[in-house]
């Protein structure tokens, strides 16, 4: 159906309705010792969600069909009482960007193979290289007459080199995004670094455990800021009374110098959009202010519950998923102090990267397993030993805090949560952490 058509169905009907369309064409190629595995293609599809009785009503199949995912979705709104809210939707300007340009099949295909050359080493066993770039054209219209559509050009790549030394295998890792162009250079980069660090971990000594300062890369602060604290800031969760900071807003739970938000047009972010599943603009959101409970993420209907303005964090992995609150891009605000002057500590170890990890948004127990632990003494950093775990509470471990620095670095990945994965990213500066324990 046309635009016009669209919204003069969705205009005759009493009751609140959007729809969204979607239009992908994809190219995915994975590189694994030497052989190339490819895969492409297009797909489309479309929904209708219909507000009646504090009801959803949701319905998804071929844009074709959009008058019968309207009944269904009429229908099925029409056979309860229910108590969500609908709220009023926020007017906000749409920011725009320039779309990049993807290479195609045959394109990824040449790259896959010139960075898997790369990552060859003699004790380098499996080297896997995994390509990806879609354009994603999204589209909104509601029942009030509003429309809105966005094109996004996504690139993604992983890679990863397995290495064994006698009995011992270790793995090094890497991720590469861009919604603007495939950077060679970067590519490149990030391939010696997967190897490096699986030839490096092979040799690694292992670490002390106990309660030590920490000093966290961007990398892995990034990840505290998006598992230990983005996810209790997720609004559903401070409804249903899953998340430990549900009744903490206002209230100062770490160290005066942490600031931490959640930024959907963030320029460089892989978690970018200009609008939400529900047609409403992305918003910063501070999260954590100098230290205390300064915000949460919301979609329309906890906005309405919670009484606060809606920030556009309602996010469906495709049309044929229902929008629930969802991170972007999720980082802690740099600081002023510089990095060696973080690092200049009398004991301590300085860690970079997540491979692993889980947290427990009601309790605020965490665990995280960092890439690489380098031991710091006297302000030297010194040579690299195994991967340690580093475990704790949110707000203990926000309290510990007593170093930002000035820097910034932003690491994509994908969010999965309900069963819906989104594209996101995280990031921040290096941060320091008085004490934690180390295991």
């Amino acid at each position: 159906m046309e635009p016009d058509s669209i919204l003069s169905l969705l205009g005759k009907e009493k009751h609140f309705c959007e729809a969204r369309i979607e239009r992908l064409e994809f190219s995915s190629v994975r590189y694994k010792d030497g052989e190339v595995q490819v895969n492409s293609g297009t797909e489309k599809g479309a929904n209708v969600r219909l507000f009646k009785n504090g009801c959803w009503g949701f319905a998804s199949g071929s844009p074709e069909e959009m008058p019968k995912l309207l009944r269904k979705a009429k229908e099925l709104a029409s056979m309860g009482k229910c108590k969500s809210k609908l709220g009023k939707r926020p007017t906000g300007r749409l920011k725009k960007w320039k779309r990049g340009k993807g290479i195609g099949v045959d394109g990824l295909v040449k790259l896959s193979r010139e960075l898997g050359k790369q990552m060859r080493g003699k004790r380098i066993r499996n080297r896997s290289v995994g390509l990806f770039e879609q354009m994603d054209s999204l589209e909104y219209y509601n029942s009030t007459g509003e429309e809105k559509n966005e094109k996004n050009l996504v690139l993604y790549g992983r890679f990863s080199s397995v290495g064994r030394e006698g009995k011992r295998v270790e793995e090094g890792g890497e991720r590469f995004s861009s919604l603007k162009k495939w950077d060679k250079e970067k590519l490149f980069m990030h391939a010696k670094e997967a190897k490096r660090k699986c030839s490096e971990s092979l040799d690694a000594d292992p670490a002390k455990k106990g309660e030590f300062s920490i000093v966290m890369d961007p990398a892995l602060a990034g990840v505290f800021a998006h598992e230990a604290v983005g996810h209790a800031c997720e609004a559903d969760g401070i409804i249903e009374g899953t998340s430990i900071l549900r009744d903490k807003l206002g209230e100062k739970i770490g160290s005066g110098i942490i600031t931490i938000w959640d930024d959907p047009a963030l320029e460089e972010g892989f978690g970018r959009y200009s609008f939400d599943s529900e047609g409403v603009a992305g918003k910063k959101v501070e999260l954590i202010k100098k230290g205390a409970v300064a915000g949460r993420m919301h979609s329309m209907e906890t906005a309405a519950e919670l009484g606060e303005e809606p920030n556009g964090h309602g996010r469906a992995e495709s049309y044929a998923s229902s929008p629930i609150v969802r991170m972007s891009n999720t980082c802690i605000e740099p600081g002023e102090q510089e990095v060696e002057e973080l690092l200049g500590i009398k004991e301590g170890l300085y860690l970079k990267g997540m491979s692993g990890g889980s947290v427990d948004p009601f309790t605020g127990q965490f665990m995280f397993r960092c890439e690489e632990a380098f031991p710091i003494k006297k302000g030297e950093v010194g040579k690299r030993v195994r991967a340690v775990s580093i475990t704790g509470t949110i707000m203990g471990t926000l309290l510990e805090v007593d170093g930002v620095a000035n820097d910034f670095e932003l690491s994509p990945g994908f969010c999965g949560k309900s069963g819906q994965n989104v594209r996101v990213s995280d990031g921040g500066p290096h941060v320091r952490v008085k004490k934690i324990r180390v295991g």
